[in-house]
């Protein structure tokens, strides 16, 4: 309970632009949210977002372990069958947590990734790879392909907790390709929170955006 008080009370400092959107629920939940809401003397609009976020931060840390166990994989397998031509990746340009990496990525036409394990991703990317950049909620805005030089720089004072690589060719899209559009041209599910993923299909993207 305090917690959840406190959390509301520091978003109020802190006024951030939203969306609205509708969402159905059991009637039991309905009635938790309600009566907790007159117990705290708050809106439901704040118990609701508060629980959502939560609820978020608990699904996020879980797919940062599934990340994290899916890189040491990929480390042992490209040691044993190193990959030979030219593969595919859809980067997450990570504008869940900021803003400004999405519109550094495209203006710097560059494919980048933040803190240990996830900036590892961006050694994974080898020469004449194609790098798709895709932003949350637009899909993938632009691409090009990785040079297999990666570069470092510091993150928020934290040295060398960034690693980019830039990408020749770089193009960015008039229209982002959607995440419909790519998983019917794919016509299979794609995860599009992970930092990266393989793309061992995105042959078919690229010959999509190309025309």
């Amino acid at each position: 309970m305090t917690n959840i008080l406190s959390l509301i009370e520091n978003s109020r400092k802190t006024k951030k632009e939203s969306v609205a959107s509708t969402v159905r629920m059991p009637e039991s939940l309905h009635t938790f949210i309600e009566t907790l809401a007159n117990d705290l003397e708050l809106s439901k609009q704040e118990i609701m977002l508060k629980l959502l976020e939560q609820g978020a931060e608990v699904a996020q840390e879980a797919l940062a372990e599934v990340e994290k166990a899916e890189l040491a994989q990929l480390a042992v397998a490209e040691e044993v069958e190193p990959q030979i031509t030219a593969g595919f990746h859809i980067l997450n340009t990570n504008k869940a947590h900021s803003d400004e990496d999405p519109e550094w990525m495209l203006a710097k036409g560059i494919a980048a990734a933040f803190y240990d394990p996830w900036k590892w991703n961006i050694n994974r990317i080898k020469a004449n790879d194609v790098v798709f950049l895709y932003e949350n909620g637009k899909g993938i805005v632009a691409y090009g392909r990785g040079t297999g030089e990666v570069k470092t720089c510091d993150r928020d004072g934290d040295k060398d907790e960034c690693h980019y690589q830039e990408l020749e060719e770089f193009k960015i899209l008039e229209k982002p390709l959607s995440a419909a559009a790519i998983k019917k041209i794919l016509d299979r599910n794609v995860v599009f929170l992970k930092t990266m993923s393989g793309m061992p299909d995105g042959q078919k993207v690229l010959e999509l955006i190309e025309g």
